[in-house]
């Protein structure tokens, strides 16, 4: 995958696999979204950059917090993507393409020039500062509904519950599916697809009888599980090996995930195609010719059952 070594960029170097076995690398790089800089997103989100990619579920969260909480035509976004040579690229298109960079790995260095670590999507830039100041969706989905218009994605009476859910629904789905398609060991693949399939059936479940994770409103949880399930029979049933299931197996979460598809620009922020392209094509330890699969026939607007 490719990693910064003391700001220089290295092809080869790669912390994540360890005995055959994908464990995702924790940021080095640390948040700085004290209470300054989530007034001036108040104030000048202009002043800001998020740069995201729409192969990548964490970014397509972070996307949709954007989208829904009212930045869509205050804060730019610059999108990162294609063959990942030297990591994510930038694409020509977006501001900092036309400032001149063009790896993200080098608003990593123009940071800190002795960065070392991975060069990560979403990750939000400071246009004043040139520095990327916080590559933490968590932290990034948090400031942005802080400042932006509508709902609170983060409603204060379930502050407690989201806190032990999301961490479950990372372990169990959202990382478990990398898990499962980078692995190199048929336990840990088995161990991985467990854990998804357990994950699916809990939510099948919780989601029979309620419209989103915590009720009637929509949460970033559910922004969350969104950005995952959308992918899952396009490359996660199909390129990562969790093939005991289709999304569309399950009604409630087939529902759950069209419902918020359907809503008032969502779909502008799903491109399957990239997401096919993105996985595919940048993972040549599993599918070393670079064959693109087809993207399966769902039709993503049948109101059915809604």
């Amino acid at each position: 995958m490719g990693m910064l070594i003391d700001g220089r960029w290295h092809d080869d170097a790669d912390r994540s696999m360890q005995d055959g076995a994908y464990r995702r690398e924790l940021s080095a790089l640390p948040s700085r979204l004290d209470a300054a800089v989530v007034e001036a997103l108040r104030e000048t989100p202009e002043h800001f950059v998020l740069v995201v990619s729409f192969s990548c579920p964490w970014s397509h969260a972070v996307v949709l917090a954007w989208q829904l909480k009212g930045f869509a035509k205050r804060m730019p976004l610059q999108i990162a993507g294609g063959p990942r040579v030297q990591g994510y690229a930038i694409k020509p298109d977006g501001p900092l393409a036309k400032a001149g960079y063009r790896h993200v790995h080098g608003l990593y260095s123009a940071t800190d020039p002795t960065y070392t670590g991975r060069a990560t999507v979403p990750a939000l830039w400071d246009e004043r500062e040139k520095a990327v100041l916080s590559n933490s969706s968590e932290d990034i989905l948090v400031a942005l509904d802080k400042v932006g218009t509508g709902p609170s994605l983060f409603p204060d009476e379930h502050a407690d519950d989201m806190a032990v859910f999301l961490p479950q629904l990372f372990d169990g789905l959202s990382n478990a599916v990398y898990r499962a398609g980078k692995a190199q060991r048929q336990d840990e693949y088995e161990e991985a697809t467990r854990s998804v399939y357990a994950m699916l059936h809990t939510l099948e479940e919780r989601l029979s009888s309620q419209t989103y994770l915590f009720g009637q409103a929509i949460t970033a949880a559910d922004l969350r599980l969104f950005a995952t399930l959308v992918r899952y029979d396009t490359v996660y049933a199909t390129h990562f090996r969790c093939t005991r299931y289709r999304l569309t197996d399950f009604l409630a979460l087939w529902r759950f995930t069209r419902r918020i598809y359907q809503m008032p620009g969502v779909a502008e922020t799903v491109d399957f195609d990239e997401i096919r392209r993105g996985y595919y094509l940048n993972d040549g330890s599993h599918n070393p010719f670079g064959l693109v699969a087809d993207q399966p026939e769902i039709d993503w607007m049948d109101h059915s059952g809604l």
